[in-house]
């Protein structure tokens, strides 16, 4: 007897047909689409259907695409797999709420120490030395420590007082002696080695510099073998020791490096408010040189100091004189001293 797909039938050789659908459907004979609306009915629930350019997708009941929170099911896992893998696996519980903070841990170490004791560098050729230092257990048995100004140990032993036996395996330039208290000791690796490199070619010629411009060296000194000494005057006024004066004269332009070191002494009811003063001045044009004052109080009867004057100055012509000049609130109350003054100039350009 045959079952021709494409009427309804009811007989029991048909109703179990691929396409055999029948409004009579019975527990006796239930068409295949009636079953497989039933079995997914049960199993997965209700489903909501889709349709994607022509594709039919579904979308599951309970969050089953995307599995449960603390076990999510993996990209393209089908959902049979998935449930293999949890019965395997073991199901991850929800995470519960954070619990309240535990009490706060004792204070951890710092990774150095201190040597409390000095001792004597030691070399290479007798290494082996013993330092005291403050306890810290992160100074461990064979590993590596460095030295302030001393060098790279090994640690062969570290005992809880403190005590470090050491090997020397590198010393710091110039290590030598006895090494102080107080060093610091940090953990430290094997001391690399320095590695230099082959030299490079060499690179081309620079071009040529200009010609070098043509300089005569000049220079004057100014001092006095014998002399009086200079009392101040309350304006300012050309030093005269009488035998000489402080005074230079430069017989080339050009610019000078000058150098004034003037001796003074407080005479007879000199004030420590009366105040000396100094400068240099170009007496063949008339002008002094910049930055060059200079002054000095809080002198005693018989005390004697000195003023330094150093300064640049360029001259405009040949032949042109620099001389020292000087001042005072009070007229002889601070002398310039006449064997402990001197004028030094240089051209520098």
């Amino acid at each position: 007897m045959s079952c021709n797909c494409g009427q309804n039938h009811t007989n029991s050789q048909c109703c179990n047909g691929p396409c055999g659908i029948s409004e009579s459907n019975t527990a006796a004979c239930e068409s295949l689409p009636s079953q497989i609306q039933n079995f997914t009915e049960q199993f997965f629930g209700q489903i909501v259907k889709s349709e994607v350019e022509g594709r039919v997708t579904w979308l599951l009941p309970c969050s089953l695409e995307t599995g449960l929170e603390n076990n999510p099911r993996a990209t393209d896992e089908g959902l049979a797999c998935y449930f293999l893998r949890l019965f395997r696996e073991g199901i991850i519980g929800l995470t519960g709420p954070q619990g309240a903070a535990g009490a706060s841990g004792a204070n951890g170490r710092n990774a150095y120490t201190v040597t409390t004791a000095g001792f004597t560098q030691p070399t290479l050729g007798a290494p082996n030395v013993s330092v005291a230092t403050l306890f810290n257990p992160a100074i461990l048995q064979d590993t590596y420590v460095f030295i302030f100004s001393s060098g790279w140990y090994l640690v062969n032993s570290a005992d809880s007082s403190g005590t470090l036996s050491l090997t020397l395996v590198k010393s710091v330039t110039g290590a030598s002696g006895t090494i102080t208290a107080g060093k610091l000791v940090v953990p430290s690796g094997f001391p690399g080695v320095s590695v230099a490199g082959p030299a490079g070619p060499q690179g081309p010629a620079g071009a040529q510099g200009p010609a070098g411009e043509s300089l005569t060296e000049t220079n004057a000194f100014s001092f006095a073998t014998v002399g009086t000494d200079f009392n101040l005057p309350i304006t300012f006024t050309a030093v005269n020791f009488v035998n000489s004066s402080p005074a230079v004269t430069l017989t080339d332009a050009g610019t000078y490096k000058i150098t004034a070191v003037v001796g003074l002494v407080g005479l007879a009811g000199v004030l420590t408010s009366d105040v000396a003063a100094f400068k240099l001045r170009n007496i063949s044009n008339s002008s002094d040189l910049g930055g060059s004052t200079v002054d000095l109080n809080f002198l005693a009867d018989t005390q004697k100091e000195q003023l330094t004057i150093d300064v640049i100055a360029t001259t405009d012509g040949p032949n042109q004189t620099i001389a020292l000049f000087g001042q005072a609130t009070t007229i002889d109350k601070i002398a310039a001293v006449a064997l402990r003054t001197t004028i030094t100039a240089v051209r520098i350009e």
